[in-house]
């Protein structure tokens, strides 16, 4: 079965300029050909062709969001407590990551929960028992006793190289895709500085060590010019946030090409916290961190570290007029990046950091059909990103507001797919 896309424009996600006049042909669930309508190596027509005309539509590769918790609770606590049981959470999960991939988000990467109930739900989706975005998963981040996360059910205390590194076994036995580390403190944790350093050198070299000897990353939740330096000097693989760092860091950042995920969204969107009424403390941290957040992945985008779009919100979450993942593209653009080269960092950038850009990420030949179509140029003006009209994950339809493309009607299922942290779940 065939569906042929036409009269829309093609963004590829790979950071060239976009296709005016495009076409882009879907079989089963891969993407058969795209490229300029008119060019001579298009397939040609074939009896039982679903051609859609798209009225100018922009097509580009479904989004990533690589900074996720589907259990997300706001306010934090701030003791340990969890009101869920693990089945209520699993549904919980799934339920948000079908509320992402109904926002335009196709691939999500969890970076820390309980129970591996992140695992769980990768795999009902993997296996088609249920429908909903690629998911790539660490099980519980790994922290130090007392350290950041401390707070909450989807981290795991450790301390010692051994104690570490048998933690980090225990993730790759149950199946964790990378590991996740919290080197310093944050803005969700009560008592703690963004920029402690909360674990040895022996320690992370240990996960490290782990990690890599079985081919997965590791990211690290890290703010502070000294903690995200010892980083890259260990070997991780991925800098989660990245609150604050100098321009001969993010040197090293990049010629070490590690990753970052900034979630700009943290620091930026201050009145969402607000909304959720959100701890004075926790408030503050955010407000104070700001300024010096922006400037540090401002220096990071100057010299070319790869830049990845996570939130650390729910990808559905309701942000200034958006969803947390567009909202999050957007900010990047204040960054310095171009809106093409925000785009690319929400699509083949952030494919790679996963692993999975060998199948999706960009609009090529061959790989899965993740993408989606919105109205407008987002290469051009990165807020027409917002105006999503459809989606699709491997050659299936998840939302449509195309004629000639019936709407599955997932969001009209008996409960509001939509709200994020706002829908009361609890």
């Amino acid at each position: 079965m065939r569906t042929v896309l036409v009269n829309c424009r093609m963004v590829d996600g790979t950071g060239a300029a976009a296709i005016s006049d495009a076409a882009v042909v879907v079989e089963d669930d891969r993407l058969a050909w795209c490229g300029p309508a008119r060019d001579p190596g298009r397939p040609p027509a074939q009896a039982g062709d679903t051609v859609v005309d798209l009225g100018g539509l922009t097509v580009l590769p479904g989004l990533f969001n690589v900074h996720v918790h589907l259990g997300l609770r706001l306010p934090f606590p701030e003791r340990r407590a969890d009101p869920f049981t693990p089945g209520y959470r699993v549904m919980l999960n799934y339920r948000r990551a079908l509320e992402a991939i109904l926002a335009g988000t196709t691939s999500l990467r969890i970076v820390g929960e309980p129970y591996f109930t992140d695992i769980d739900v990768r795999e009902a989706i993997g296996r088609g028992l249920l429908p909903g975005p690629r998911i790539t998963c660490a099980g519980h981040a790994l922290i130090a006793t007392g350290g950041h996360g401390h707070n909450s059910v989807g981290c795991l205390e450790a301390d010692g190289p051994d104690a570490f590194r048998r933690a980090a076994r225990e993730q790759l036995r149950a199946g964790a895709d990378l590991i996740k580390i919290c080197l310093t403190g944050g803005i969700g944790t009560p008592r703690e500085s963004a920029t402690d350093k909360q674990m040895t050198d022996d320690e992370v070299r240990a996960v490290v060590e782990v990690a890599h000897s079985a081919g997965k990353r590791v990211a690290s939740h890290t703010g502070g010019d000294r903690a995200v330096g010892d980083a890259v000097r260990l070997g991780v693989d991925c800098i989660e946030h990245g609150y604050s760092f100098g321009d001969a860091t993010a040197a090293r950042m990049a010629e070490a090409g590690t990753f970052l995920v900034p979630t700009l969204c943290v620091t930026q969107e201050l009145d969402y916290m607000r909304r959720h009424g959100v701890q004075e403390w926790m408030l503050g941290k955010a407000k104070a961190a700001a300024a010096e957040h922006l400037a540090s992945i401002t220096r990071a985008a100057a010299r070319g570290v790869t830049l990845c779009v996570g939130t650390d919100l729910l990808p559905s979450d309701p942000v200034d007029g958006t969803v947390a993942t567009i909202r999050e593209v957007e900010l990047l653009t204040r960054v310095g990046l171009s809106p093409l080269e925000a785009i690319r960092a929400a699509t083949a950038s952030s494919a790679r950091l996963c692993g999975t850009d060998r199948i999706t990420g960009t609009l090529e030949a061959g790989k899965q059909a993740d993408l989606i179509a919105v109205a407008g140029r987002p290469d051009e003006r990165i807020a027409d990103l917002r105006e999503v009209r459809l989606v699709m994950k491997a050659g299936a339809v998840y939302r449509s507001r195309v004629d000639g493309v019936p709407d599955p009607g997932l969001d009209r299922l008996g409960a509001a797919m939509a709200g994020g942290t706002f829908a009361r779940l609890w």
